[in-house]
């Protein structure tokens, strides 16, 4: 139906259809239709209208919309449903190829359309990126330029693609060491692998300029497949990097065990570049010092062994092997390491400034192979306490604590007193034990510690020299624990050098002597000593000391000799014997008794006489 208008006289307008009649005077007029002026396509899927503007007929505002193949439009054009009075707009989002446009001209109900006009879009909207690199086997830490332009379907560049544009970053992994990869955006800021990262685009490419809008870092070694992506743009096609470790510099040394028995474990090394990167250019013999860890107390040095087999010395060039980075202990070669001193170690490994952050490894002693035997003194009193403690140690010296509990130890290497004490060694329930006799010690954590009573209290009873062994059976101590043993203070009188004509001398022959089978007439004669309270005689006594002998008991024996004066200064026994004659004839039974007879009362000594 063709719209007229039909003007009356006055100012009444009437609208009539093309069949309609009347009798009235009017003018009929039509609605002009516009004239597309330009369809410009432009790269990026865009295209550029522009349109003639026409005249309202009558009261009323005119308004257009624009049709793309018949269909409603993008952009910012006017379309069916939202008809506005610009006459020039863009479509966007148009695919590739050749499209019609009409622009139609609406006055309230009435509408006219304009000629087609057709727009043929070379250069669609982008649908991906392209990325490019100035090289795909960077070295970790490297600084990389990257070029990356927005291409449509076809793969052509979308030159419309410009100024600022928000990117994200993927396919690049953090290094071992925890480096993040990074491109540096348009204002020179390195933002992590996806964060928002702004890069500056100039006719569809973002490449880098003075050290921004583009420069990549890599840090983690191997392959890398980067992905840039803004909304639902991405890159189809991932670029494929290689990336190769930086040089060395640091050593990363792992242990077959942490918690080693001395003395065997076995060392791998790594070289790593400063981003934990295995540093797989660092290869061949390099010259390694070790260090550490103690000399035992056996004096066993650490080692670890050299390419050749041959155990170096911690603290000496070790020439080790490295393969791609890697040094690794080959039978028994190349990082076998041996540590000798229980305890704590803090392992290290240099070459020049390579070194390793220190490895900790607790070394625990091995088992108990020897008694290590220590006094609170090696000069003690006779029959004094003197306080032991035994050690279990392993072959290096270490404490091996696994030796506890009670144990049956056997003491050797001192004699008795002149009267007979045996040195003694206390047990665990504080009986006193004699030399040779089991005697049962109980150890903690591979050491026994004497009490004043109890567990290992010593006494040595003979002045001199002495020394002492211990033996579980199985291990023993060696060398012996060598004493000196000095007299204790003076408190007995006692027989020396006792001699019969006759008979037989008990032994000890003392503090009590006995004599049997002396017959009549028979003799003794002894000197007369003061000793300590074990039988050593002391010395350095001063003066004003002398001992009676008396004989009790069967009449008719004799005494002579006595007084005897005791020296001022050396040992303290008398220059002279006394002499006691049994009686001449029957059977007899006497008592001999040293006592004061001037100075210090000490414990008389007897001797006892029979036919």
């Amino acid at each position: 139906m063709v719209a007229t208008l039909v003007v009356l006289t006055g100012s009444a307008i009437a609208y009539f259809s093309a069949g309609g009649g009347g009798t009235a005077s009017a003018a009929v007029t039509k609605l002009t239709a516009p004239t597309i002026s330009a369809a410009t396509p432009n790269a990026g899927g865009t295209v550029t209208l522009s349109w003639s503007g026409v005249t309202a007929p009558g009261e009323g505002a005119l308004s257009y919309y624009v049709t793309r193949d018949g269909e409603d439009v993008g952009g910012n054009c006017p379309t069916r449903s939202a008809p506005t009075t610009v006459k020039t707009c863009t479509d966007s989002s148009v695919p590739i190829g050749e499209h019609v446009y009409v622009v139609t001209a609406a006055w309230k109900t009435w509408t006219a359309a304009s000629a087609a006009k057709t727009a043929n879009v070379t250069v669609g909207a982008v649908s991906k990126f392209v990325i490019a690199a100035s090289t795909t086997t960077p070295t970790a830490g490297g600084s990389t330029n990257l070029t990356i332009t927005a291409k449509d379907v076809n793969s052509s560049t979308v030159t419309t693609y410009a100024s600022s544009h928000t990117l994200v970053f993927s396919g690049a992994s953090a290094s071992p060491g925890g480096t993040a990869p990074t491109v540096v955006n348009s204002s020179g800021t390195s933002i992590a692998f996806g964060s928002s990262t702004a890069l500056t685009f100039t006719a569809g490419v973002a490449s880098v300029s003075s050290s921004k809008n583009g420069v990549l870092k890599l840090y983690r070694s191997g392959a890398a497949n980067l992905v840039a992506t803004e909304g639902a743009i991405t890159t189809p096609a991932p670029l494929a990097l290689t990336v190769s470790p930086a040089a060395a510099s640091k050593y990363v040394v792992a242990a077959a065990t942490l918690t080693p028995v001395a003395a065997a474990d076995a060392l791998t090394i790594t070289a790593q570049d400063t981003y934990g990167n295995t540093a797989t250019g660092y290869t061949g013999p390099h010259s390694l010092v070790y260090s550490g860890a103690s000399v035992s107390p056996a004096g066993n040095t650490p080692t670890v062994t050299d390419s050749d087999g041959d155990e170096i010395a911690f603290g000496a060039a070790t020439e080790t092997e490295f393969n791609a980075g890697v040094a690794s202990p080959v039978e028994g070669d190349n990082g076998a390491m041996r540590l000798y001193k229980s305890g704590a170690v803090s392992l290290k490994a240099t070459e020049g400034s390579i070194t390793n952050t220190a490895l900790a490894i607790t070394v625990s002693a091995g088992t108990a192979a020897k008694l290590a035997v220590a006094a609170a003194t090696l000069t003690p009193v006779a029959a004094a306490a003197d306080i032991l403690t035994i050690t279990a140690q392993d072959s290096y010296g270490n404490t091996a604590t696994g030796y506890t509990g009670a144990k049956n130890l056997t003491f050797s290497g001192a004699t008795a007193s002149p009267s007979g004490a045996a040195p003694t060694v206390a047990n665990s329930s504080g009986t006193a034990i004699s030399f040779g006799s089991e005697t049962v010690i109980t150890f903690t954590s591979g050491v026994a510690t004497a009490t004043s009573t109890k567990n290992g209290t010593l006494k040595l009873n003979r002045v001199g020299a002495a020394s002492l062994t211990a033996t579980d059976g199985t291990i023993s101590s060696a060398p012996a624990l060598s004493f000196t043993v000095s007299a204790g203070a003076p408190s007995r009188w006692g027989l020396t050098n006792t001699v019969t004509s006759a008979g037989a001398i008990g032994s000890p022959c003392l503090f009590t002597c006995v004599v049997t089978l002396l017959g009549n007439s028979g003799t003794l004669k002894a000197n007369v000593s003061v000793t300590d309270s074990v039988g050593n005689v002391v010395s350095e006594l001063g003066t004003g000391h002398a001992a009676k002998v008396t004989a009790t008991g069967t009449v008719g024996s004799t005494v002579v000799g006595t007084p005897l004066e005791i020296p001022a200064t050396g040992p303290a026994i008398s220059a002279t014997q006394f002499t006691y004659a049994a009686p001449a004839s029957g059977a007899f039974s006497n008592t001999l008794t040293v006592a004061v007879s001037t100075g210090t009362a000490y414990t008389t000594a007897t001797a006892s006489t029979s036919k």
